[in-house]
């Protein structure tokens, strides 16, 4: 295999040099054998000021006004399919608005709870469009949507319109690619390892007026493991954090912060879908069937049409020194995950390499 030009992985994923180079200086041996961050202990003034600078620059960049309770936690978006109806669907049925494999999975963790309703569903297009909310029942826990879906590739350019019922957010593979209206969103979660650096941290925001509604007796009935307010209580600390994972975080926060911030970054991440939609659009060779209006900014899938040239593609691209190519298991085809730290020149070498491939095998 050539030099590494690019990782187009969908998770965990690239990381930007300048921070893959902060984290390895962090790590090397010092003089005095003093330990590094991830060797003190959460509880020192070492790793608390990580974890201030960190709380304080994930506020920043999402523009929270202090109606949110942010959480630093463990367990992913799988963890959070379950925790959320464990606590705020006790007494009301939550309802999933369904645009692909992710919202399948959290609605399925949801029924293991208790009674969950559909609001609605994609699924009759093979998850290629975002559905219309016909109704909305005010009587729902919460409506539960999945921001941008890495492996069908369907994005919502902004929250769905509802205002009676709490609106929560599975946001793991956009988190902090661009502004986003946090503020009007009851709940959110993010795993870390996209676009916020390594695996083994979920940042959490719940809404101060919603954690309220949370009946008090659920304290005794719950597991305190997943009770939030045991979280809140404990600084995100009930247990050891992923410390590792928090600093990488903080760094992460920090480029972005560098780079130019949100904004920036939002108009980049457009370009460069918008260079590897081009060239499948142009194509007979590819396709990709999600509406142009649906399409994900963050994960490109696409498939070609001699569906056995895929493998193929995958090594030769592997050996060009593009990397992550292959699909989910779900859905096979490819897919190109164009997360922040992915630059362009990376996804001019996809284009370029797309191009020479369709043109030696079309």
């Amino acid at each position: 295999m050539s030099e590494v030009i690019a990782n187009f992985s969908a998770g965990p994923s690239a990381l930007p040099k300048a921070v893959r180079q902060l984290i390895a200086d962090g790590l090397q041996p010092t003089m005095d054998a003093s330990p590094s961050l991830i060797e003190v202990s959460h509880r020192g003034p070492a790793f608390g000021e990580v974890a201030d600078a960190l709380r304080e620059a994930l506020t920043r960049l999402m523009m929270l006004d202090g109606q949110h309770e942010l959480l630093l936690l463990q367990g992913g978006a799988n963890q959070q399919f379950a925790q959320l109806p464990l606590n705020f669907a006790q007494q009301q049925t939550p309802a999933y608005l369904l645009t692909g494999h992710w919202g399948e999975k959290a609605l399925a963790e949801a029924e293991r709870i208790g009674p969950a309703v559909v609001a609605p569903s994609a699924a009759d297009t093979g998850y290629t469009r975002l559905p219309a909310i016909d109704k909305v029942d005010d009587q729902w826990a919460y409506l539960h949507y999945t921001g941008n879906e890495t492996i069908h590739g369907v994005q919502f350019d902004q929250p769905p319109d509802v205002s009676t019922v709490p609106l929560v957010a599975d946001l793991s593979s956009e988190f902090l690619s661009r502004p986003y209206p946090y503020t009007a969103l009851s709940g959110f979660y993010a795993g870390a390892q996209k676009n916020l650096g390594v695996a083994g941290l979920t940042i959490v925001g719940l809404s101060k007026e919603w954690l309220a509604d949370i009946p008090k007796a659920q304290q005794h009935s719950m597991p305190k493991f997943f009770d939030y307010r045991a979280w809140i209580e404990s600084d995100s600390m009930l247990n050891t954090p992923a410390t590792f994972a928090w600093w990488v975080a903080l760094e992460m926060c920090r480029w972005i912060e560098n780079s130019g911030g949100l904004t920036t970054l939002d108009a980049k991440n457009r370009q460069k879908a918008g260079r590897v939609y081009a060239c499948i659009d142009v194509s007979d060779f590819y396709l990709n069937p999600v509406e142009h209006a649906s399409r994900s900014v963050m994960n490109v899938p696409f498939w070609i049409h001699d569906k056995t040239l895929e493998s193929e593609f995958v090594k030769e691209a592997e050996r060009a020194g593009l990397l992550g190519l292959k699909g989910h298991r779900a859905v096979g085809g490819l897919r190109a995950s164009l997360y922040n730290a992915i630059e362009d020149s990376a996804v001019m070498a996809l284009v370029e390499f797309m191009r020479e491939f369709e043109r030696r095998y079309g």
